[in-house]
């Protein structure tokens, strides 16, 4: 388990500023979360030695560049051996279309979001993925019709217990 680190308050609302624009400017940051410019810049630049922030990344309309299938797809292994395991998730590493992979509890080994240009893409994809050397027993695909609700960021005020008064 990954060592947690602690927040305060201050770190919470810089965080919670840089999901909604991580291209938000440290001067403009600091005026958000009431803080001086340099203060501002020590602490994100804190949080991302630390960890706590991973990287920085663009959101944008795939509608507007290309036509695409987004697919919710169910794994089952065959057998379930660390070896299994270890050459199922090297073969979706390799693959560009497997957004995410989550590895689950209860009767599905694996759940993954994957972004194909059309469904004959996924079917190349299914067939791959079903060929008996990678032990994949059940290869099922949802596909997605709308996104009613997209991300917006983490709910850090509901993950994060206040600190000590």
């Amino acid at each position: 388990m990954a060592r947690r680190h602690i927040i305060d308050e201050m770190d919470r609302k810089i965080l919670k500023r840089l999901q909604l624009d991580a291209r938000i400017s440290n001067v403009h940051l600091a005026e958000a979360v009431h803080l001086s410019p340099s203060a501002c810049l020590e602490r994100v630049r804190s949080l991302e030695k630390d960890g706590l922030i991973r990287r920085y990344t663009a959101d944008f309309d795939l509608s507007k560049i290309s036509s695409n299938v987004m697919l919710l797809v169910e794994v089952i292994l065959e057998n379930h051996r660390e070896t299994d395991f270890e050459r199922f998730l090297a073969a979706i590493r390799k693959r560009d279309e497997v957004l995410e992979c989550f590895k689950i509890g209860g009767r599905i080994d694996y759940l993954m979001r994957v972004l194909c240009r059309d469904i004959d893409h996924y079917n190349e994809l299914s067939d791959y993925m079903s060929r008996g050397d990678l032990g994949v027993e059940k290869f099922h695909g949802h596909v997605v019709l709308a996104i009613d609700k997209v991300f917006q960021g983490y709910p850090l005020d509901l993950l994060v217990e206040p600190a000590e008064p």
